[in-house]
């Protein structure tokens, strides 16, 4: 259920300007050929557009089993089964069954004690927003089988978390992103209406809208149209959800169901009403974001969105603003989420990664057991094959991608690694993800981590003239999207759309980085030495913006 943030730009996501024509068939399909081609073996990827013609279905690959991959093939759809538990929130609100404002204890067992602070408590509305102050997973999961993490976290093991956790900020006060919240709104829902959580999704989505398909268990005849899931390894566990978390990630569907799905989301049907009360925005999330019931909304054009990621599979579902013309991608090892959106406005780039080459002897020198004992956080990281890859507890294995020696990005989740060295050696490494910087020290002998306090290093500040530092303010633009530059008091600072503006720090004559994520900006000069573009660099993507006379 890991969010895939393809198209990151500073600290959000950020697209050109709205353009709604629709790329080319011939071209949706070329670049699921040229997306399949370099994925693993044994992956494949199934499309389907839906606008005022009709539907028109796209596929590539294979699905890694004996049965050949078509429009019936199945996929776990991760995290999209959140905009199916925000359907039925929106469905009994607009029923008067449940309230946005009624705190979740009151669907759950009087023996369970809720966190809350400052008198507030955590609404089904604060959970349906990612507002609730819970974590992104409860502190009292630890899988069995990684493999399979959310196999046997029950709903006595939530119950537990609840019982003992303590909220660091109001409830409502901030976003951050809860596979447990949202697995305990599916709970407290299917409490509200006395039954599990697999009754109450097929009675309120799947059996409306006629998805015969859409399952949660899988029996024998399902299990034969189940696509092997692969990361960038090779093949992986499907992964298994109780109650607990079920209304988080635990929906299997196939593109047949899921274009009847968006049919809805596009405000059709008996589901119509309530998919658009659930997307209408009702706070701020990333940079440039808004956030309905589950639903996201981009800032610049408003594509309506949400995606969804286990261990081997990866899903979107998005509509234009005007809910003219929808998509539903489903793949089972490539990334899709910059083809769906690409495919809905042509000027989203497809993501190009321009990674470093590193030698298998400079892979070998990160090997080694992290962890970070004050959070309860640690894991490994070793070379498989020509790959770094990374064991963090409770996350399982992910590949990192080289952007520049000693930084690595992950493209599972939005969230990369820098190696910190002490004379030479690599003695830590920092995890920024969700906006949060951990450090976690490599440990020592008898596994105590070393004694050191990690933070993200960068090079050093390097002051340019005020002459120099005035040739980069500007407005900078690509296909719409402004990129300003703007300078206060000697500092020089950078806003992307509608983005806020960051500091952005020289580390040389027109080159410079930012601190608030893992990104380069590069001035480029004409010949004659004025500045005409300016080029972003970050997690090995490059994107260039002209200056405006």
């Amino acid at each position: 259920m890991k969010r895939v943030l393809t198209a990151l730009l500073i600290a959000g996501l950020v697209f050109p300007a709205p353009v709604f024509a629709a790329t080319p068939e011939s071209a949706l399909q070329s670049e699921i050929d040229a997306r399949v081609a370099k994925a693993p073996a044994g992956t494949g990827i199934i499309a389907a557009t839906v606008d005022s013609t009709g539907v028109q279905y796209y596929q590539a690959g294979n699905s890694g089993t004996a049965r050949p991959l078509d429009k019936h093939t199945l996929f776990e759809i991760g995290s999209v089964t959140k905009t199916f538990t925000a359907t039925i929130l929106a469905r009994m609100v607009l029923a008067h069954r449940v309230s946005l404002d009624d705190p979740v204890a009151k669907y759950l067992p009087a023996s369970v004690h809720v966190p809350s602070r400052d008198g507030k408590q955590i609404t089904l509305g604060n959970l349906a927003t990612q507002h609730s102050g819970l974590p992104r997973l409860p502190t009292n999961f630890k899988p069995a089988n990684p493999a399979n993490p959310y196999a046997d976290y029950t709903v006595a093991d939530l119950y537990a978390f609840l019982n003992t956790y303590k909220l660091t900020r109001d409830p409502g006060a901030k976003f951050e992103y809860s596979n447990v919240g949202v697995g305990l709104l599916g709970l407290a829902l299917a409490n509200a209406a006395h039954t599990n959580y697999t009754s109450l999704v097929r009675s309120y989505v799947w059996k409306p809208l006629g998805m015969t398909e859409t399952r949660i268990a899988l029996g024998p005849t399902a299990q034969a149209r189940f696509a092997a899931g692969h990361d960038d390894l090779g093949p992986v566990h499907s992964w298994e959800m109780t109650d607990a978390i079920a209304g988080a990630g635990a929906i299997r569907s196939d593109a047949v169901d899921m274009v009847k799905y968006l049919r809805a989301a596009m405000g059709h049907g008996p589901l119509g009403r309530a998919m658009l009360f659930a997307q209408r925005p009702r706070a701020t999330m990333l940079p440039g974001y808004k956030i309905g019931l589950i639903w996201w909304t981009d800032g610049i054009h408003h594509v309506i969105q949400h995606g969804g990621d286990t261990a081997g599979y990866h899903a979107m579902i998005a509509m234009t603003a005007d809910r003219s013309r929808g998509i539903v991608m489903l793949s089972n090892g490539p990334e899709i989420e910059d083809i769906a959106l690409h495919a809905l406005v042509p000027s989203i780039d497809i993501v190009v990664h321009h990674d470093l080459k590193l030698t298998d002897a400079q892979l070998d020198a990160y090997d080694g057991e992290y962890a970070n004992l004050q959070v309860g956080l640690r894991g490994s990281i070793s070379r498989v094959g020509h790959a770094l890859v990374a064991d963090i507890v409770g996350q399982g294995k992910v590949r990192l991608y080289p952007s520049s020696p000693d930084h690595f990005y992950l493209r599972v989740t939005n969230a990369y690694i820098q190696f910190i060295r002490k004379d030479g050696k690599i003695v830590g490494l920092v995890l920024t993800q969700g906006g949060q910087t951990i450090g976690l020290p490599k440990l020592g002998p008898g596994e105590k981590p070393l004694a050191l306090h990690l933070q993200p290093e960068y090079p050093p500040v390097v002051p340019l003239d005020a002459a120099t530092m005035k040739q980069y303010v500007g407005t900078y633009v690509d296909n719409g999207l402004a990129f300003a530059f703007l300078l206060k008091e000697g500092q020089l600072f950078a806003k992307l759309g509608a983005q806020k503006a960051y500091p952005v720090f020289a580390s040389a004559k027109d080159h410079f980085y930012l601190k608030v994520v893992d990104a380069y900006l590069t001035f480029n000069r004409d010949a004659s030495g004025k500045i005409a573009s300016v080029t972003l660099e970050q997690n090995a993507v490059r994107s260039t913006y002209v200056k405006k006379p």
